[in-house]
């Protein structure tokens, strides 16, 4: 039988010193399943749970995240446990709110762990959209930063050597920690990818839903095996940036673009038609809904045929 990805990270991405440990909880769990920390307490015991201490939530600290350790160097994962996470990763791959936010390695104890995934809580970028923290290890934000900050992200990982996370089109990505001397200075693309990482969510759930939906002309329709494409996160990132550089400020008109391009064309706010629309909604003078419903299938085969095939959905 072939091992899962979890398996498989439980097994080979371990050096002999590291303990292995799940990141959970970020969606309500009933206390009776076995990846409640109810039931991990009573499993673990209670020294093999963390709570991340994220200074928003400090005063509700059963509202914050919890580290779980599965394993402490030499010893072999529960393989039920493993098993338990990674249904729940594959269950909420079509949510907003992931229950599991990944396995990870560390040579570190898990207090030391928890305090370094809470620290950078307040470090890893300065405050953006008014708010102190930036909740960086939830799995959309942290597949953003890692497309995001380049050269210094295996600095701001370490002590975590691995980290198996889940993305957004339904796979998991390893993604590697190390003491570099690049330093952690967030440069202003992943900046960027924070600030619009709430409005990035909000349109995945938009295209993940359409997809389910029936379609008329839709030649860019995603038929793939995953339930987005691959990269589906940065992909959105950089249409809805495209969307506000060309002075769309609603969310509505946002999305409404992103979901017209990963549908019909990429290219879609080169057409001069498709460019009278935004400068009104970016006016105010209508939305962007009003303007690209009057398009039936016989006209957007027709911009479709004026614009240059696209390589990918940005």
């Amino acid at each position: 039988m072939m091992r899962s990805a979890v398996q498989e990270f439980a097994r080979n991405e371990r050096a002999p010193d590291d303990y292995l440990y799940l990141l959970d909880p970020l969606a309500p769990c009933t206390p009776t399943e076995p990846l409640s920390i109810h039931t991990l307490t009573q499993t673990l015991g209670d020294k093999a749970i963390s709570r991340v201490m994220r200074q928003d939530l400090a005063h509700t600290p059963d509202a914050c995240p919890a580290l779980v350790q599965l394993a402490a160097p030499g010893d072999r994962a529960n393989m039920s446990l493993l098993a338990s996470a990674e249904r729940h990763a594959v269950e909420d791959a079509s949510y907003r709110k992931r229950y599991v936010c990944g396995w990870l390695t560390s040579d570190r104890p898990i207090n030391a762990v928890a305090d370094h995934l809470a620290a950078r809580c307040l470090d890893v970028i300065e405050p953006v959209a008014g708010k102190r923290i930036t909740p960086w290890f939830e799995p959309l934000r942290l597949e953003l930063l890692a497309a995001s900050m380049d050269r210094a992200f295996p600095a701001l990982l370490w002590p975590v050597k691995r980290w198996l996370c889940p993305t957004s089109w339904g796979t998991y990505t390893l993604i590697r920690g190390a003491p570099t001397e690049a330093g952690m200075d967030a440069p202003e693309l992943a900046r960027q990818a924070q600030q619009l990482a709430p409005l990035v969510g909000d349109f995945l759930d938009v295209w993940r839903l359409a997809l389910k939906l029936p379609t008329a002309y839709a030649p860019m329709c995603w038929r793939g095996a995953t339930i987005l494409p691959p990269q589906a996160a940065v992909h959105a990132f950089r249409m809805i940036r495209d969307a506000r550089k060309l002075g769309l400020r609603l969310s509505a008109d946002i999305i409404d673009l992103s979901t017209h391009r990963v549908f019909i064309h990429p290219n879609l706010p080169q057409h001069p038609n498709v460019q009278e629309g935004i400068a009104a909604a970016a006016a105010g003078q209508s939305t962007l809904q009003a303007h690209l419903e009057a398009y039936d299938d016989l006209a957007w085969k027709r911009v479709v045929a004026s614009l240059s095939p696209a390589a990918n959905y940005s």
